[in-house]
């Protein structure tokens, strides 16, 4: 069975090969127009060529992507809609088929007539060949669409890189603190009388053994927050209270790298109903990142209040900055937004993100504004007042 490369007639959208079917067998031309309607209404393109390449069918879906008309070459009509960086790979691919007469697969981003961008494709080339003779008749190609599953594969990409930056990270971190502590053991074993070496070698151990609490703490909270782990066990606080407590566990690392730390004061007593342990939690983090972020003899402040029973603390720096581009991710996971280095330790990517979680459980919201890099950051936790109920902020 033929085909003429350039007779067609069309069933719809489609441009359908003139199959030459013997006369008054209508049950075979039947059957081909049965068979162009189910390949018009699948989203896969369909077409196909003669044995050197030259277009002679295209289904509807085909027809609405690309431009072509019966009897061109393949090449000339699909190139042009190639991304640049696939072009010379799909064409060296064709011609390698046409060579051998064999199956492939291949790959491309490709812009329809239908999408304003390119979207991916996997083309799969079928040789057809006489069943008598195994002479090549011609070859069917298919087009199926797989963004959804390149979406897919770069985000569980990006994932797994964003893993392995965070455990070498883990790693650094935890490092960290052990030169220090093993520095301030030395100290202690040369001078075990000196009452000065020994109290500036217990602050040392202690500033440390703080910070590497912090982060084993919140890497448990990761945990703990991906299973649903987390428990609040709430009472009436005082927010001054809890402020006092986060400022003095965040106060060792702001002290040495010899920032300054503003504390103002609400002018009333505001009391929240909320975990202590929790909220001291999100504070701390506020601050510590407010300080790894901020260069050294840099400014922060801690601001709180309530308005219409509903609770605001402020955590200002003017350190680094956030990029515009990077505020929307800021809370992720396993992110570090920052710009900049300012000398300080990096960080693991998850104070924020636990910061962002404990503050949600309490019904809150947190959010992050900064003016670009260099121009600091202001972290703003909003909360509802003790007697405001829980999850009524808008």
């Amino acid at each position: 069975m033929t085909v003429p490369a350039c007779e067609g007639h069309r069933a719809g959208n489609a441009i359908v090969a003139h199959w030459e079917i013997p006369p008054g067998n209508r049950v075979a031309r039947g059957n081909t127009e049965i068979l162009a309607r189910i390949m018009d209404s699948v989203p896969q393109l369909i077409w196909s060529t003669t044995p050197n390449g030259l277009l002679e069918y295209g289904n509807s879906a085909w027809k609405s992507a690309i431009t072509a008309d019966c009897g061109v070459p393949v090449e000339s009509a699909l190139l042009p809609r190639l991304h640049d960086a696939d072009q010379e790979a799909w064409r060296q691919q064709w011609l390698a088929a046409l060579r051998t007469g064999e199956a492939y697969e291949f790959e491309y981003r490709l812009e329809t007539l239908t999408h304003d961008s390119r979207r991916w494709l996997l083309e799969r080339g079928t040789p057809v060949r006489d069943a008598t003779t195994g002479e090549l008749q011609r070859w069917i190609m298919t087009g199926t669409p797989i963004d959804r599953y390149k979406r897919t594969e770069e985000t569980l990409r990006l994932q797994l890189n964003q893993r392995d930056d965070f455990l070498a990270t883990v790693l650094h971190e935890l490092r960290n603190p052990l030169t220090p502590i093993a520095g301030a053991l030395e100290r202690l074993r040369r001078s075990p009388n000196d009452a000065m070496s020994v109290g500036v070698a217990r602050g040392i151990i202690q500033r440390q053994l703080r910070q590497l609490s912090c982060l084993v703490d919140d890497l448990l909270d990761v945990a703990r927050i991906s299973h649903g782990g987390i428990r609040l066990q709430r009472r009436i606080v005082e927010l001054k209270d809890i402020v006092a407590v986060a400022v003095e566990t965040a106060g060792p690392l702001i002290d040495v790298r010899q920032q300054e730390l503003t504390v103002g004061q609400a002018e009333q007593s505001v009391h929240l109903f909320a975990d202590p342990v929790r909220l001291t939690q999100v504070i701390t983090n506020l601050l510590m990142n407010a300080a790894k972020f901020t260069h050294r003899g840099g400014h922060i402040s801690i601001i709180w209040g309530e308005k219409e029973g509903v609770v605001s603390i402020r955590v200002r720096d003017n350190g680094v900055g956030i990029p515009a581009d990077k505020l929307p991710h800021i809370f992720d996971l396993y992110v570090q937004a920052h710009s900049g280095s300012t000398g300080g330790a990096r960080g693991l990517g998850v104070g924020l993100a636990v910061a962002r979680q404990m503050v949600e459980l309490h019904g809150g919201t947190l959010c992050v504004r900064s003016e670009g890099p260099g121009r600091g950051s202001e972290f703003t936790v909003l909360l509802p007042g003790a007697h405001r109920p829980i999850g009524s902020l808008s």
